[in-house]
Protein backbone atom coordinates (compact mmCIF):
# COMPACT_ATOMS: atom_id res chain seq x y z
CA UNK A 1 0.00 0.00 0.00
CA UNK A 2 1.45 3.35 -0.97
CA UNK A 3 2.10 5.67 1.93
CA UNK A 4 1.08 9.25 1.32
CA UNK A 5 2.41 12.38 3.04
CA UNK A 6 0.83 12.84 6.43
CA UNK A 7 2.59 15.80 8.02
CA UNK A 8 -0.38 18.08 7.50
CA UNK A 9 2.01 20.95 6.96
CA UNK A 10 0.31 22.55 3.98
CA UNK A 11 0.01 26.32 4.21
CA UNK A 12 -3.09 28.18 3.16
CA UNK A 13 -3.57 31.77 2.17
CA UNK A 14 -5.27 33.75 4.87
CA UNK A 15 -6.00 37.33 5.86
CA UNK A 16 -8.08 40.14 4.46
CA UNK A 17 -8.26 40.83 0.76
CA UNK A 18 -6.97 44.04 -0.69
CA UNK A 19 -9.68 46.66 -1.17
CA UNK A 20 -8.77 46.68 -4.85
CA UNK A 21 -7.31 43.23 -5.66
CA UNK A 22 -7.57 43.76 -9.41
CA UNK A 23 -5.39 46.86 -9.29
CA UNK A 24 -2.89 45.10 -7.02
CA UNK A 25 -2.67 42.13 -9.41
CA UNK A 26 -2.04 44.44 -12.36
CA UNK A 27 0.70 46.22 -10.41
CA UNK A 28 2.44 42.99 -9.40
CA UNK A 29 2.12 41.54 -12.90
CA UNK A 30 3.71 44.65 -14.39
CA UNK A 31 6.49 44.44 -11.84
CA UNK A 32 7.17 40.81 -12.69
CA UNK A 33 7.43 41.71 -16.36
CA UNK A 34 9.93 44.46 -15.61
CA UNK A 35 11.82 42.44 -13.01
CA UNK A 36 11.50 45.31 -10.50
CA UNK A 37 8.98 43.74 -8.11
CA UNK A 38 9.50 41.05 -5.51
CA UNK A 39 6.39 39.09 -4.60
CA UNK A 40 6.29 38.90 -0.81
CA UNK A 41 3.95 37.99 2.02
CA UNK A 42 1.62 35.10 1.29
CA UNK A 43 3.54 34.07 -1.82
CA UNK A 44 5.53 31.95 0.63
CA UNK A 45 3.23 29.03 1.35
CA UNK A 46 0.82 29.91 -1.44
CA UNK A 47 1.87 27.03 -3.70
CA UNK A 48 3.76 23.75 -3.77
CA UNK A 49 6.48 22.73 -6.20
CA UNK A 50 6.99 19.26 -7.72
CA UNK A 51 10.46 18.49 -9.11
CA UNK A 52 11.02 15.87 -11.79
CA UNK A 53 13.50 13.05 -11.47
CA UNK A 54 15.83 13.69 -14.38
CA UNK A 55 19.38 12.85 -13.20
CA UNK A 56 21.91 15.59 -14.03
CA UNK A 57 19.26 17.65 -15.79
CA UNK A 58 17.93 18.60 -12.35
CA UNK A 59 20.46 21.46 -12.60
CA UNK A 60 17.69 23.15 -14.60
CA UNK A 61 15.56 23.20 -11.45
CA UNK A 62 18.24 25.14 -9.59
CA UNK A 63 18.11 27.97 -12.11
CA UNK A 64 14.30 28.00 -12.09
CA UNK A 65 13.92 28.17 -8.33
CA UNK A 66 16.75 30.65 -7.92
CA UNK A 67 15.08 33.01 -10.42
CA UNK A 68 11.78 32.75 -8.54
CA UNK A 69 13.45 33.06 -5.14
CA UNK A 70 15.18 36.29 -6.14
CA UNK A 71 11.75 37.73 -6.83
CA UNK A 72 10.32 36.54 -3.53
CA UNK A 73 8.32 33.68 -5.06
CA UNK A 74 8.85 30.81 -2.64
CA UNK A 75 6.94 27.54 -2.30
CA UNK A 76 5.35 26.51 0.96
CA UNK A 77 5.89 22.80 0.28
CA UNK A 78 8.12 20.77 -2.00
CA UNK A 79 8.26 17.26 -3.47
CA UNK A 80 11.13 15.89 -5.52
CA UNK A 81 11.86 12.49 -7.03
CA UNK A 82 15.27 10.99 -7.76
CA UNK A 83 17.69 13.85 -8.57
CA UNK A 84 14.82 16.24 -7.92
CA UNK A 85 15.05 15.15 -4.28
CA UNK A 86 18.44 16.89 -4.02
CA UNK A 87 16.83 20.18 -4.99
CA UNK A 88 13.79 19.46 -2.81
CA UNK A 89 16.02 18.93 0.23
CA UNK A 90 17.77 22.26 -0.36
CA UNK A 91 14.43 24.06 -0.61
CA UNK A 92 12.99 22.34 2.46
CA UNK A 93 16.03 23.23 4.57
CA UNK A 94 16.32 26.81 3.36
CA UNK A 95 19.57 26.09 1.51
CA UNK A 96 18.54 26.95 -2.04
CA UNK A 97 20.95 29.89 -2.18
CA UNK A 98 23.87 27.50 -1.65
CA UNK A 99 22.73 24.77 -3.98
CA UNK A 100 24.33 26.06 -7.17
CA UNK A 101 27.76 26.03 -5.51
CA UNK A 102 27.09 22.58 -4.05
CA UNK A 103 26.01 21.26 -7.46
CA UNK A 104 28.93 22.77 -9.34
CA UNK A 105 31.25 21.47 -6.64
CA UNK A 106 31.03 17.98 -8.16
CA UNK A 107 31.96 19.25 -11.64
CA UNK A 108 34.67 17.12 -13.20
CA UNK A 109 33.97 14.12 -10.97
CA UNK A 110 34.60 10.86 -12.78
CA UNK A 111 31.43 8.78 -12.97
CA UNK A 112 33.19 5.79 -14.55
CA UNK A 113 36.19 4.53 -12.56
CA UNK A 114 37.37 1.26 -14.13
CA UNK A 115 40.37 0.98 -11.80
CA UNK A 116 37.96 0.02 -9.00
CA UNK A 117 37.40 -3.33 -10.66
CA UNK A 118 40.94 -4.35 -9.71
CA UNK A 119 40.07 -3.65 -6.07
CA UNK A 120 36.85 -5.67 -6.39
CA UNK A 121 34.84 -2.43 -6.34
CA UNK A 122 31.99 -1.12 -8.45
CA UNK A 123 33.24 0.96 -11.40
CA UNK A 124 30.40 3.52 -11.43
CA UNK A 125 30.56 6.22 -8.78
CA UNK A 126 27.24 8.08 -8.59
CA UNK A 127 26.55 6.83 -5.04
CA UNK A 128 29.85 8.35 -3.93
CA UNK A 129 29.47 11.61 -5.88
CA UNK A 130 25.95 12.32 -4.63
CA UNK A 131 26.44 10.83 -1.18
CA UNK A 132 29.60 12.80 -0.42
CA UNK A 133 28.11 16.07 -1.66
CA UNK A 134 24.95 15.59 0.42
CA UNK A 135 26.89 14.55 3.53
CA UNK A 136 28.99 17.71 3.33
CA UNK A 137 25.94 19.92 2.78
CA UNK A 138 23.60 18.23 5.30
CA UNK A 139 25.82 16.61 7.95
CA UNK A 140 23.67 14.61 10.34
CA UNK A 141 20.45 16.32 9.28
CA UNK A 142 17.19 14.39 9.42
CA UNK A 143 14.02 14.90 7.41
CA UNK A 144 12.31 15.69 10.69
CA UNK A 145 14.44 18.87 10.84
CA UNK A 146 13.06 20.28 7.56
CA UNK A 147 11.67 23.81 7.67
CA UNK A 148 9.02 23.15 5.00
CA UNK A 149 6.79 20.17 4.28
CA UNK A 150 8.82 17.89 2.01
CA UNK A 151 8.04 14.65 0.21
CA UNK A 152 10.67 12.37 -1.34
CA UNK A 153 9.31 9.26 -3.09
CA UNK A 154 11.13 5.95 -3.24
CA UNK A 155 10.03 2.76 -4.98
CA UNK A 156 9.60 -0.63 -3.34
CA UNK A 157 9.51 -3.67 -5.61
CA UNK A 158 7.82 -6.30 -3.46
CA UNK A 159 5.18 -7.61 -3.37
CA UNK A 160 4.53 -5.20 -6.25
CA UNK A 161 5.85 -1.84 -7.39
CA UNK A 162 4.68 0.77 -4.91
CA UNK A 163 5.75 4.26 -4.00
CA UNK A 164 6.62 5.24 -0.45
CA UNK A 165 6.80 8.94 0.37
CA UNK A 166 9.38 10.06 2.90
CA UNK A 167 8.23 13.19 4.76
CA UNK A 168 8.98 15.20 7.88
CA UNK A 169 7.34 12.42 9.86
CA UNK A 170 10.17 10.03 8.96
CA UNK A 171 13.35 10.05 11.10
CA UNK A 172 15.51 9.38 8.06
CA UNK A 173 18.89 10.96 7.37
CA UNK A 174 18.62 13.47 4.48
CA UNK A 175 21.54 11.91 2.59
CA UNK A 176 20.02 8.45 2.94
CA UNK A 177 16.63 9.69 1.72
CA UNK A 178 18.19 11.28 -1.37
CA UNK A 179 20.36 8.25 -2.18
CA UNK A 180 17.32 5.99 -1.81
CA UNK A 181 15.29 8.12 -4.22
CA UNK A 182 18.18 8.35 -6.71
CA UNK A 183 19.12 4.66 -6.68
CA UNK A 184 19.24 3.22 -10.19
CA UNK A 185 21.20 -0.06 -10.24
CA UNK A 186 24.32 0.45 -12.31
CA UNK A 187 25.16 4.13 -11.98
CA UNK A 188 24.46 3.78 -8.24
CA UNK A 189 25.78 0.87 -6.20
CA UNK A 190 24.85 1.71 -2.61
CA UNK A 191 21.50 0.18 -1.67
CA UNK A 192 19.47 2.08 0.95
CA UNK A 193 16.83 0.23 2.92
CA UNK A 194 13.61 2.01 3.82
CA UNK A 195 11.21 0.18 6.16
CA UNK A 196 13.64 -2.74 6.02
CA UNK A 197 13.32 -3.11 2.24
CA UNK A 198 15.64 -2.00 -0.57
CA UNK A 199 14.52 1.30 -2.07
CA UNK A 200 14.81 2.18 -5.74
CA UNK A 201 14.49 5.26 -7.91
CA UNK A 202 11.63 7.44 -6.72
CA UNK A 203 10.85 8.49 -10.29
CA UNK A 204 10.40 4.91 -11.52
CA UNK A 205 6.60 4.97 -11.60
CA UNK A 206 6.01 8.71 -11.99
CA UNK A 207 8.80 11.09 -12.95
CA UNK A 208 7.30 14.20 -11.34
CA UNK A 209 5.62 13.69 -7.93
CA UNK A 210 2.69 16.02 -8.49
CA UNK A 211 0.47 13.78 -6.38
CA UNK A 212 2.79 14.20 -3.39
CA UNK A 213 2.86 17.98 -3.81
CA UNK A 214 -0.90 18.41 -4.21
CA UNK A 215 -2.32 19.20 -0.76
CA UNK A 216 -4.95 21.63 -1.86
CA UNK A 217 -2.52 24.34 -2.96
CA UNK A 218 -1.67 25.39 -6.50
CA UNK A 219 1.15 23.20 -7.82
CA UNK A 220 4.08 24.24 -9.99
CA UNK A 221 5.75 21.29 -11.71
CA UNK A 222 9.32 21.75 -12.99
CA UNK A 223 10.34 19.27 -15.69
CA UNK A 224 13.36 18.92 -17.97
CA UNK A 225 11.77 17.86 -21.26
CA UNK A 226 11.01 20.71 -23.71
CA UNK A 227 7.55 19.26 -24.43
CA UNK A 228 6.52 19.74 -20.80
CA UNK A 229 5.22 16.18 -20.48
CA UNK A 230 4.39 14.27 -17.31
CA UNK A 231 6.16 10.98 -17.85
CA UNK A 232 5.39 7.68 -16.14
CA UNK A 233 7.43 4.49 -16.24
CA UNK A 234 11.16 3.86 -16.34
CA UNK A 235 12.15 1.89 -19.44
CA UNK A 236 9.37 2.90 -21.84
CA UNK A 237 7.80 5.98 -20.27
CA UNK A 238 4.26 6.91 -21.16
CA UNK A 239 2.80 10.39 -21.08
CA UNK A 240 0.06 11.19 -18.60
CA UNK A 241 -2.24 14.16 -18.28
CA UNK A 242 -1.28 16.80 -15.74
CA UNK A 243 -3.72 17.33 -12.86
CA UNK A 244 -6.17 20.17 -13.34
CA UNK A 245 -4.78 23.49 -12.23
CA UNK A 246 -1.13 22.36 -12.24
CA UNK A 247 1.25 24.80 -13.91
CA UNK A 248 4.23 23.30 -15.77
CA UNK A 249 7.59 25.03 -16.18
CA UNK A 250 9.87 23.44 -18.76
CA UNK A 251 12.83 24.43 -20.94
CA UNK A 252 12.21 25.81 -24.39
CA UNK A 253 14.98 23.72 -25.93
CA UNK A 254 16.82 20.45 -25.14
CA UNK A 255 19.11 20.89 -22.16
CA UNK A 256 22.87 20.74 -22.82
CA UNK A 257 23.74 18.50 -19.88
CA UNK A 258 23.37 14.72 -19.97
CA UNK A 259 21.94 12.39 -17.31
CA UNK A 260 25.25 11.60 -15.58
CA UNK A 261 27.22 14.53 -16.95
CA UNK A 262 29.64 16.45 -14.71
CA UNK A 263 31.01 18.84 -17.33
CA UNK A 264 31.24 22.26 -15.67
CA UNK A 265 30.21 24.38 -18.65
CA UNK A 266 27.23 22.18 -19.54
CA UNK A 267 26.11 22.26 -15.91
CA UNK A 268 26.35 26.05 -15.82
CA UNK A 269 24.52 26.36 -19.13
CA UNK A 270 21.70 24.17 -17.83
CA UNK A 271 21.31 26.29 -14.70
CA UNK A 272 21.27 29.41 -16.87
CA UNK A 273 18.59 27.83 -19.07
CA UNK A 274 16.52 27.34 -15.92
CA UNK A 275 16.65 31.05 -15.21
CA UNK A 276 15.71 31.92 -18.80
CA UNK A 277 12.83 29.46 -18.76
CA UNK A 278 11.57 30.82 -15.43
CA UNK A 279 11.52 34.32 -16.91
CA UNK A 280 9.57 33.05 -19.93
CA UNK A 281 7.14 31.23 -17.62
CA UNK A 282 6.62 34.42 -15.61
CA UNK A 283 5.64 36.25 -18.79
CA UNK A 284 3.15 33.52 -19.74
CA UNK A 285 1.76 33.05 -16.24
CA UNK A 286 2.06 36.54 -14.80
CA UNK A 287 -1.56 36.54 -13.61
CA UNK A 288 -1.11 33.24 -11.76
CA UNK A 289 2.11 34.41 -10.11
CA UNK A 290 0.55 37.75 -9.22
CA UNK A 291 -2.37 35.94 -7.60
CA UNK A 292 0.09 34.27 -5.22
CA UNK A 293 0.81 37.71 -3.80
CA UNK A 294 -2.77 38.42 -2.85
CA UNK A 295 -3.11 38.72 0.95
Amino acid sequence: MTQVPGDGGGHTRAGMRSRNPGRRQESVAAGLRSGQVRVTGSSQGGFAVALEGCAGRAAFQIGVLDWLERRGIRPGAVAGASAGSIVAAAVAFGRLGELEDIWLGVAGSRVIRPERIFRLGWPLAMSDIVGNAMSRAFPGRMLTDALLPVSIPVTHCRPRLTRRFLTRLDPVDVTEAVLASCFVPGPYHRVIRIDGRPAFDGAWLLRTPVDAADNGQPVLAVVSNPEGHLKAGFFRPATRAWPAGCRVLHPNRPLPVGPYDTDLERMRSTIAEGRRSAAAFARREERWLADLSRP
